[in-house]
């Protein structure tokens, strides 16, 4: 803060001459003007950091004089000093037009006061902010240290996304990293945890409220005669990128946010159909067989019965369900659609919304270098989803329900991570093409990095012959082969993959959205 270069202006300047050598002192290259003309020309030809400028001066005024440094300079901070606390001088801080000001008389404290508020905030609030990092960085790692079960591990995982948007707000790099190995450690102790839980989850009741439990546990209860239920899947949306978009969702609706575990893999054939038919893979090829496509190549077949799934889960249900509909939204001509049709549904009791953007973007983003420049890491993937939600039709779709007296479901299937260490795998021919889960004969892999189920309908998945078995990738791994492992490596690394197990991609929101009355 020292050398700092201030430019001190009022028509009394002679009578500040005190506060000037005060501040000299004290390092601060003090210059001064004694009118709004003459302080404007030595903005214009000199480098100031700071001005003290006087209110009520002869001929240009200080409100004037504000104006032609702004004009010359927009981003010089200008301090007013004022007789009084008027309204206006409120509205110019707010604005940004001033940085803060003071009320005659001034003493010297309040001016170095003042001056440490508009240069030290930033750096007096990262100290606070890795202070308080500090703080929790230690309570995570009691928490984990103390076996927590799947109930905690949603808290667990609730602060880590937290502490993702704050430290977002601070580019700092100490802190952005002490941030990513916190997440790491607690990724491969939550990987371990479900690994030891999840094929005994399949089989109690004493578990986390799951894929196949969605519709029973939280659409049902909602639907009535008051107005209908819209249910929004977001395909591939993380527990952070939802509170990216929460506090624009809490200026329109009162929210009570859930959350659930996703089934294996984390992958849309498997989770979204899990979703609406409220049965694990396993059950689905058993009870539908015309809807599980067997050859690994169309897995996105086997959403094309997504509404046929739900129809028989509501049936099963006891839910008599007069008017729904169901609709996929891919690009931004159906998501207009949508938006010029909502108002007809005001009478609809149940209406479903799948919306496949964020599953798009993480799909093109590893094929696409402009995308991989655009969005390279995790801040700056929770900064595009916002962007792209305040400026989507399924914002506006949303600002139309609210005038419905609806209540609105909003969830998603699976969530993705970025992956960033490559494991190797052997597998035949039929292996599948995925990249964080595979399914084939008699696979190989590195059991430390990866999940590896032999017995599939243990975990309540589908096989194709006896020998079929199933592998995820743990914490931030991905699957590459030896004989292409450098190209592969090379193009996978960095991406965001879904379908094994991570935090991210399996502890999920689903937000219960009432219009704000």
């Amino acid at each position: 803060m020292d050398n700092l270069r201030i430019l001190w202006v009022d028509d009394e300047i002679e009578s500040l001459k005190a506060f000037v050598i005060f501040l000299t002192e004290r390092g601060y290259n003090v210059k001064t003007a004694s009118n709004g003309s003459d302080a404007v020309e030595m903005v214009l030809k000199g480098k100031f950091d700071l001005v003290l400028l006087d209110e009520m001066m002869p001929g240009m005024d200080g409100l004037s004089t504000l104006q032609e440094m702004k004009r010359i300079n927009s981003s010089l901070p200008i301090i007013m000093v004022t007789k009084s606390e008027e309204e206006g001088l409120m509205d110019n801080a707010i604005a940004g037009q001033i940085a803060d000001y003071l009320i005659k008389p001034v003493n010297p404290k309040q001016i170095i006061m003042t001056i440490k508020k508009i240069f030290e905030t930033d750096e007096i609030r990262k100290n606070k902010i890795g202070e308080e990092y500090t703080r929790f960085s230690a309570r995570l790692n009691q928490k984990i240290s103390s076996n927590p079960k799947w109930e905690e591990w949603i808290d667990i995982y609730g602060d880590i996304c937290r502490w993702d948007l704050i430290i977002d707000e601070y580019n700092d790099p100490a802190l952005t990293q002490m941030h990513f190995l916190e997440k790491l450690n607690s990724n491969a102790e939550f990987c371990s945890y479900l690994e030891k839980n999840y094929s005994s989850w399949l089989k109690s009741d004493e578990r986390p409220v799951m894929s196949f439990d969605l519709i029973e546990n939280y659409i049902i209860p909602q639907i009535s005669s008051e107005g209908p239920v819209y249910f929004v899947v977001l395909d591939c949306m993380r527990l952070d990128q939802y509170y990216s978009l929460e506090p624009f969702l809490s200026e329109m609706f009162d929210i009570d946010l859930r959350m659930y575990y996703s089934i294996l893999p984390t992958a849309t054939p498997y989770s979204r159909n899990s979703i609406f038919s409220g049965l694990l893979p396993v059950e689905i090829e058993k009870n539908f067989p015309d809807y599980w496509v067997e050859s690994s190549d169309l897995d996105n077949s086997r959403n094309r019965n997504e509404h046929q799934l739900l129809e028989a889960h509501l049936e099963d249900l006891g839910c008599n369900i007069d008017k729904s509909r169901y609709i996929k939204i891919f690009n931004i001509d159906e998501g207009n659609f949508v938006l010029r049709k909502v108002d007809s549904w005001v009478n609809d009791e149940l209406v479903v919304l799948v919306y496949n953007f964020l599953d798009l973007l993480a799909h093109h983003r590893s094929k696409s270098q402009v995308l991989k420049e655009a969005i390279p890491d995790e801040g700056a993937l929770r900064a595009f989803t916002k962007h792209w939600f305040l400026h989507s039709s399924f914002y506006e779709t949303l600002k139309q329900i609210r005038k419905q007296n609806a209540t609105v479901i909003i969830t998603t299937d699976h969530g993705s991570i970025r992956v960033n260490r490559a494991s190797q795998l052997v597998g035949d021919k039929s292996t599948t093409t995925t990249v964080r889960y595979k399914q084939g004969k008699n696979l190989s892999c590195n059991d430390k990095n990866a999940l590896h189920v032999k017995e599939p309908k243990e975990y309540g998945l589908p096989s194709k012959s006896i020998v079929d078995n199933y592998v995820f990738a743990k914490e931030d791994y991905y699957f590459v082969y030896p004989n292409l492992f450098h190209q592969y490596m090379k193009q996978y690394n960095g991406t965001f993959q879904h379908g094994g197990i991570s935090m991210e991609e399996v502890i999920l929101p689903l937000a219960i959205c009432k219009p704000k009355v």
